[in-house]
């Protein structure tokens, strides 16, 4: 028997602009396509063992490709004015906006100026009650010049959009944020009652899995426990 899909329903507020959520799986990044599968191109290196890279980290590429992202649908420039940023663009229905007072410091990350500002997504989207959704910066997209902070939403709301996310610019940068760059992750989860507990053993297996993972020069992980997961 097949499970029936659950979807992800989104309507863009942007006539020009309708496939503004696309899946993450679309917005790999080119440094990670240009890393190579091992150091230097060599798989083994006297002295040094295999040269295995993160191209073989399966759960680093599964949270490159988890969910969906909202994109940016427009082009913004940002200006270094005097020590501030200074967003504009030619435009939009749905700009970024400046926060007039943040909330504390302590949101700030280290490294981006202390003035907040929120992203208008100019999407409406929503999934079944019973799911919820992480709203986040895309994950490990460390070379994008902003930062979005996350949150989680519950099933059945449909955002606004005009709903406001918060996202700081990193210190020292000036130049344009192109279209299409991904601004927010959207990773969907069924709503589930967890309770954590102490269990012993556990670290023998965790060896037991070390040494199996150390018999393949690379793979076992994959091989053994990943599954494909499919967000179209």
């Amino acid at each position: 028997m097949f499970r029936k899909k659950t979807i992800l329903e989104y309507e863009s507020a942007i006539e020009t602009y309708p496939n503004i959520i696309t899946p993450a799986k679309n917005h790999i990044p080119d440094w990670y396509k240009k890393i190579p599968k091992w150091k230097n191109n060599e798989m083994f290196e006297v002295g040094k063992g295999f040269n295995i890279t993160v191209k073989h980290c399966m759960p680093f590429m599964d949270s490159l490709t988890a969910g969906y992202m909202i994109v940016l649908p427009n082009d913004l420039y940002v200006k270094n004015n005097n020590g501030v940023p200074f967003i504009t663009w030619n435009k939009t229905e749905f700009p970024p906006i400046a926060r007039q007072e943040l909330s504390s410091l302590d949101l700030v990350p280290t490294g981006y100026y202390p003035i907040e500002f929120v992203w208008q997504p100019g999407v409406s989207n929503t999934v079944p009650v019973g799911y919820s959704i992480l709203f986040t910066h895309p994950l490990n997209r460390h070379d994008l010049p902003f930062i979005t902070l996350s949150g989680i939403v519950d099933g059945g709301l449909v955002m606004n959009p005009r709903g406001q996310i918060p996202f700081f610019i990193k210190e020292g940068f000036e130049g344009i944020i192109p279209q299409g760059t991904p601004i927010i992750q959207l990773i969907p989860y069924r709503q589930e009652n967890w309770i954590h507990k102490k269990i012993s053993g556990l670290l023998k297996k965790s060896n037991e899995h070390n040494t199996k993972t150390s018999s393949l020069i690379y793979g076992w992980y994959k091989k053994t426990f990943w599954t494909r997961k499919k967000y179209d």
